[in-house]
C-alpha cells in the first residue's frame, strides 16, 4: 500500500496531465466546427461550448509556442517536485514511525518478559504462594527504603527437617570442582522431586545441610507425616546413591513439629526461610542425631507413632532465655524427648525407585559405576566454569581441507548465511510482536489517535506534550525532526521565491520589478533566516536573553505559522504585484500564461512545508487564490474594448460568458485548495503521529529497561552477574527452566572467606512473647540489610547467603576482575575491611535505634584459601562456595571472641603486611585437628 501522499501526488498529476492534453485534443477535434455559427437548436451544453469557445479564441490569440510550452514544463517540473517533497518528508516520518512502532512493540514485549522473568526469579527465591505478596508488597513499598517493610507471616504448627550428608566435606576434599557439583547436584535434585511429592517446601541449601518444611506458606494437614516420610525418604536415595557412585557417606535427619515465623530477610541474595526457636530445635536433632536415622521430637513422635516404629533417643537439651515482667529475661533450660525412627517401610523404597532420578541412575542402566566415569562432566572446565579446550578445538585435518578448499569464500559465504539468517530471525521476531501486541498499535497507521477537525491529540497532557516538543525538544536531531524540517522548509521556499523573482525579471524588466524584487527577496531570506535560527538553537543554550525571547515568541504555534503564511505568500504577492504592469492594463493578455503558472506555482507552494499545521496551510492558501482572483478579475473587467455586450445584456468575454467562466476558474480554485488541504493534513497527521509513536517507544523502552534492572536485581540475587554470564555464554542462562538440570562449578585456587554472626542475639534481642518474634525478625532484616549496603563500597566483596543471625560473605569470585587487580592480596584486604565495617555498623546500630539497651556483638571467622564455587537445586536453584576453607572459616567464627575477627595462620601470613595480628592460640577443629588462630588488632 502506497503513503497517502503519494496516492494524492500521483493521482494530482495524472488528473492535471488528463484533464490539459484532453482538452487539447478536444479542441483539435472540434477546430472546425467551432468557426461556423452555431445554431440555437444545437442541444449543447453551456460548459462545453464555454469551454470550446475558450480553447478556440485562446489558441487564436495566444497559439502554441515554445513560450507556452516553457510555462507548462515549468508548471509540471515544479509540481512534480513538490509532490516528490511531500513525498520524501512522508515517507521518512511513515518509515520512521515503523520503525518506532517496532521499537515500542519490542519494548513491550521486552517488559512483559523481564516481568514473567522477574516472577520466575522470585518464585525461584521463594514459594509461588509467597510471591505474590511478596510482589505486592514489592510494588506498594517501592519509594521506600528496603529497611522500612519485610515480607513476614506466622504458622502455629508446623514440620521442619533438617538434613546433613555425613562425610561428603572429607570425600569431596579429593574431587574436582566440577565432581563436586555433579555428586551434590545429584542428590539435590532427587531430595527436590521427593520434596514436591512429599508436599513440602525446600528452604535451601547450607553447605552439604539441606532443610526444608511441610505446612507452610500451603497449609498440609499431615505435615508431620510429611516430612518424616521426606527424612526417611534422604535415607534411601542415600543407600541407592552409594551403590551407584560406589561411595560411603551417609545423612542425618533431625525433624520437630512447633511454630515458626517465615520471612523474606535481606535486601541482595535473600530467600524464604523459617526462624523460631523450634527451628533451632529441629538443628538440634540432626546435630545429635545418628547416620542413616530420622531423629525426631516428642511433639512429632505424637502425630505420627501409629505410622512408624520408633526407638526412644536421647533427651535433647536445649538452653534458651524468657523474657519474666518487663524486659528481664531469665535463662532457661528445656528437655525434650527424641525418638529415632528407621527408613524401613516399603511404601518409601517404592516411591523412591519411581522417581526418574533414581531410575535414570539406577545401576542397571550406568554403564560404569565407578567414580570417575560418572563424574566426568565436559560441559564447564574445571578450572574456569566454561567449554573445555577439547570442545573448543575442532579436528585440524578437517580444517585443513576446509582452508585448502578457499577458506576465505567459505569463510565469507558462512558470515553472509549467519548475517542473513540473524536479519530474518529479527525481522520474523518483529512481525511476530506486531501481530501479538495486545495494544493493536499498528492500527495507528490508519486510526492515529487525533481529532478529526483540527488534528490535535484528544489527550490534552499529549497534546501539551507536542507543543513542548515542539518548542524545547533538547537532543540528537534525526531524519524526521521537526527541526531538520523547518530548515529544509525554508531553504526550499526561499529557492521558490528566488525563482519567481526571476522569471519576474525576464519576462517584465521594468522599473517597478528593479525596485521591488531586492525588497521581497530581502524579505525570504530574513524569514529564512528566522526559521533556521529556530530550527538550529535550544532556548536553554542561547546566551542572549534578547534572542532567547525572540525565539520563544517565533516558536509559538500561532507565531510561526504567520511567520511561514509570510513566507509562502510573497510568491503570490510577486507574481501579482510584479507580472503585470499597472501603467499598461492592456499588456495582461500578452502575460497571461506567465502570471497563471506562477500563481499555480504559488499555489500549490504550500504544500511544501511538513512543519506547519494543517489550519495554517489552509488559510495560506486561501489568501493566495483570493489575491489572484483580485488581481485577474480588475484586469477582466477593465478591458473594455474586448468585452461587449450579448442581446441579453450579459456581459461576454471572446464569445463566452464571463459569469460561466468565472464559476469553472472557482471551481479549479476549489480543488486545488481541497487538495492542498488533504496534503497538508495528512503531513501534519503525520508528523504527530511520528511524535506520538516516539513518545509511546520512549516510555516503553524506558519501562522495559526498569523492568530489566528489576529483573535482574532479581536474578543477581540468585547467582553473581559474571555467573550469569558465562551461562549466557553457553545458553543455559535460563533458571527457571526444569526440564534440564543446570550444573555450574568452579574451582578457585586462592579466595577469603568470612562468616559473621551476631553472636548474642538470640540471648538478648529476640523474644516470642512480643508479637510472636515478629518485631525480633524486624529488627534483624534492619541489621541484615545494613550488611548488604555496605557492599556497595567493596568491588571484590559479595555477599553469599545469610542464615538466621548468620552472615557469610566472601571476596576473590569474579576471576576477570581479580585478574585486573595489580595487587595480589587486593580482594583479602577488602573483606577484612568490610569486616571491621560490619563490627563497626552493629555497634552504631546498637547506640542508634536500640539505645544501649541492648549490646549486640558480632564475632567475625576468617580464612583464605581453594574452594569450589557453583550453582545447585532444580527446585529453588542456589549459589554457593564449598571445601575445608569455607569450613574452617565457619569454625573460626564459632570458637571466636565476640567482638573481634579471628583468623587462621594462613590469612596472618597473607595480611601480615597490612593489619596487626596477636596471636590468642591453638584450637581443635573438626576434620582438621588443632590449628593456630589469630585475632586481627587493624590495620597499619
Amino acid at each position: 500500500m502506497l503513503p497517502l501522499s503519494l496516492e494524492v501526488s500521483v493521482c494530482l498529476v495524472a488528473v492535471y496531465i488528463t484533464l490539459s492534453e484532453g482538452l487539447d485534443k478536444l479542441y483539435d477535434q472540434v477546430r472546425a466546427e467551432n468557426r461556423t455559427y452555431v445554431k440555437p437548436s444545437d442541444p449543447i451544453p453551456w460548459v462545453k461550448f464555454d469551454l470550446n469557445r475558450l480553447i478556440t479564441e485562446g489558441y487564436r490569440l495566444n497559439p502554441r509556442s515554445a513560450h507556452i510550452l516553457a510555462m507548462r514544463a515549468l508548471e509540471w517540473t515544479f509540481i512534480c517536485f513538490a509532490a516528490v517533497y511531500v513525498r520524501f518528508w512522508n515517507n521518512i516520518r511513515r518509515r520512521f514511525v515503523f520503525f518506532k512502532l517496532g521499537k515500542s512493540v519490542q519494548a513491550r514485549a521486552q517488559r512483559d518478559t523481564a516481568r514473567r522473568g522477574r516472577v520466575c526469579w522470585i518464585e525461584a527465591i521463594v514459594p509461588s504462594k509467597v510471591s505474590k505478596e511478596y510482589q505486592r508488597l514489592l510494588k506498594e513499598n517501592e519509594c521506600l527504603d528496603k529497611t522500612e517493610w519485610i515480607y513476614i507471616q506466622s504458622y502455629e504448627s508446623v514440620t521442619m527437617l533438617f538434613a546433613d550428608i555425613v562425610g561428603f566435606t572429607k570425600m569431596s576434599s579429593g574431587l574436582t570442582a566440577s565432581q563436586v557439583v555433579n555428586m551434590l547436584g545429584s542428590l539435590v535434585r532427587q531430595f527436590d522431586a521427593l520434596c514436591e511429592i512429599k508436599h513440602c517446601e525446600k528452604l535451601g541449601l547450607i553447605g552439604d545441610c539441606y532443610y526444608c518444611v511441610s505446612g507452610c506458606p500451603d497449609h498440609f494437614r499431615y505435615h508431620a507425616r510429611s516430612c518424616t516420610e521426606m527424612g526417611l525418604g534422604m535415607c534411601e536415595i542415600l543407600k541407592s546413591f552409594n551403590q551407584v557412585f560406589g561411595t560411603k557417606i551417609n545423612i542425618r535427619v533431625g525433624v520437630h513439629t512447633g511454630r515458626v515465623h517465615a520471612a523474606v530477610i535481606g535486601a541482595i541474595r535473600f530467600h524464604y526461610d523459617v526462624y523460631s526457636y523450634d527451628a533451632i530445635i529441629a538443628n538440634e536433632l540432626e546435630q545429635t542425631g545418628k547416620p542413616g536415622l530420622v531423629h525426631i521430637s516428642q511433639t512429632t513422635y505424637d502425630q505420627v507413632h501409629k505410622h512408624y516404629r520408633a526407638i526412644p533417643g536421647p533427651e535433647l537439651v536445649i538452653n534458651r532465655e524468657d523474657t519474666f515482667g518487663w524486659a528481664r529475661r531469665v535463662p532457661e533450660t528445656v528437655r525434650i524427648l527424641t525418638y529415632f525412627i528407621e527408613p524401613s517401610s516399603t511404601n518409601i523404597r517404592q516411591t523412591i525407585h519411581s522417581m526418574p532420578e533414581m531410575r535414570d541412575e539406577s545401576p542397571s542402566n550406568t554403564t560404569s559405576a565407578t567414580l570417575s566415569s560418572d563424574l566426568n562432566w565436559s560441559s564447564f572446565n574445571s578450572s574456569s566454569g566454561l567449554p573445555s579446550e577439547e570442545e573448543k578445538e575442532p579436528d585440524r585435518q578437517s580444517m585443513w581441507i576446509e582452508y585448502r578448499s578457499n577458506a576465505q569464500g567459505l569463510a565469507d559465504i558462512k558470515m553472509s548465511h549467519q548475517t542473513n539468517a540473524m536479519k530474518l530471525k529479527r525481522d520474523i521476531a518483529l512481525i511476530d510482536d506486531l501481530r501479538a501486541d495486545p495494544a493493536n498499535h499498528r492500527l495507528l497507521f490508519t486510526q492515529p489517535p487525533l481529532t478529526s477537525i483540527l488534528s490535535q491529540f484528544r489527550s490534552p497532557e499529549i497534546e501539551w506534550h507536542y507543543q513542548l516538543h515542539i518548542k524545547q525538544a533538547v537532543g540528537p536531531v534525526f531524519a524526521d525532526s521537526p527541526k531538520l524540517a523547518r530548515i529544509c522548509d525554508a531553504v526550499v521556499l526561499l529557492l521558490v521565491n528566488t525563482l519567481i523573482i526571476a522569471i519576474v525579471l525576464i519576462v517584465n524588466f521594468q522599473r517597478q520589478s528593479l525596485l521591488f524584487s531586492p525588497l521581497l527577496l530581502t524579505l525570504a531570506v530574513i524569514i529564512c533566516w528566522i526559521l533556521c535560527f529556530t530550527g538550529t538553537h535550544y532556548p536553554d543554550r542561547i546566551e542572549s536573553p534578547i534572542l532567547q525571547t525572540f525565539y520563544n515568541v517565533c516558536v509559538h504555534p500561532v507565531a510561526y505559522e504567520c511567520i511561514l503564511g509570510i513566507y509562502t505568500l510573497l510568491p503570490a504577492v510577486i507574481t501579482s504585484a510584479l507580472v503585470i504592469d499597472p501603467m499598461r492594463p492592456r499588456q495582461f493578455s500578452e502575460v497571461a500564461d506567465v502570471y497563471f503558472t506562477l500563481m499555480s506555482i504559488s499555489t500549490f507552494t504550500h504544500c511544501i512545508p511538513s512543519s506547519s499545521a494543517a489550519w495554517g496551510r489552509g488559510i495560506s492558501a486561501a489568501l493566495t487564490l483570493a489575491c489572484g482572483f483580485l488581481r485577474w478579475g480588475s484586469h477582466e473587467f477593465s478591458s473594455g474594448e474586448e468585452s461587449r455586450l450579448c442581446l441579453t445584456g450579459k456581459i461576454v468575454k471572446n464569445g463566452v460568458n464571463l459569469r460561466n467562466e468565472e464559476l469553472i476558474s472557482f471551481y479549479q480554485a476549489a480543488v486545488s485548495w481541497t487538495l492542498i488541504w488533504i496534503l497538508s493534513r495528512d503531513t501534519e497527521r503525520t508528523s504527530k503521529l511520528c511524535f506520538f509513536v516516539h513518545r509511546e517507544a520512549e516510555i516503553e523502552s524506558e519501562a522495559a529497561e526498569i523492568a530489566a534492572k528489576e529483573a535482574n536485581v532479581l536474578l543477581y540475587n540468585i547467582i553473581p552477574k559474571y555467573v550469569f554470564c558465562d551461562l549466557e555464554r553457553i545458553g543455559r542462562e535460563n533458571l527457571s527452566d526444569r526440564s534440564s538440570s543446570l550444573r555450574y562449578a568452579v574451582t578457585h585456587e586462592m579466595i577469603a572467606v568470612a562468616f559473621i554472626s551476631i553472636s548474642n542475639f538470640l540471648s538478648t534481642l529476640y523474644r516470642e512473647d512480643h508479637e510472636g518474634g515478629a518485631a525480633s525478625l524486624r529488627m534483624l532484616h534492619r541489621i541484615i540489610c545494613s550488611f548488604d549496603s555496605l557492599l556497595e563500597n567493596f568491588q571484590y566483596v559479595e555477599k553469599i547467603k545469610s542464615i538466621r543471625e548468620n552472615y557469610l560473605v566472601a571476596a576473590g569470585l569474579d576471576r576477570e576482575l581479580v585478574r585486573r587487580e595489580s595487587k595480589k592480596d587486593a580482594y583479602m584486604v577488602e573483606l577484612m575491611r568490610y569486616c571491621m565495617m560490619a563490627r563497626d555498623r552493629l555497634h552504631n546500630f546498637s547506640q542508634t535505634v536500640l539505645h544501649d539497651e541492648v549490646d549486640l556483638v558480632v564475632k567475625i571467622g576468617y580464612n583464605v584459601g581453594p574452594a569450589t564455587a557453583g550453582i545447585i537445586g532444580t527446585a529453588k536453584p542456589h549459589y554457593d562456595i564449598w571445601g575445608d576453607t569455607v569450613n574452617v572459616a565457619s569454625r573460626m567464627c564459632y570458637t571466636g571472641i565476640p567482638g573481634m575477627i579471628q583468623v587462621t595462620e594462613v590469612a596472618r601470613e597473607e595480611l601480615e603486611n597490612t593489619f596487626y595480628f596477636s596471636y590468642r592460640g591453638e584450637f581443635f577443629v573438626k576434620g582438621k585437628g588443632h590449628m593456630r588462630t589469630y585475632i586481627c588488632d587493624g590495620g597499619k
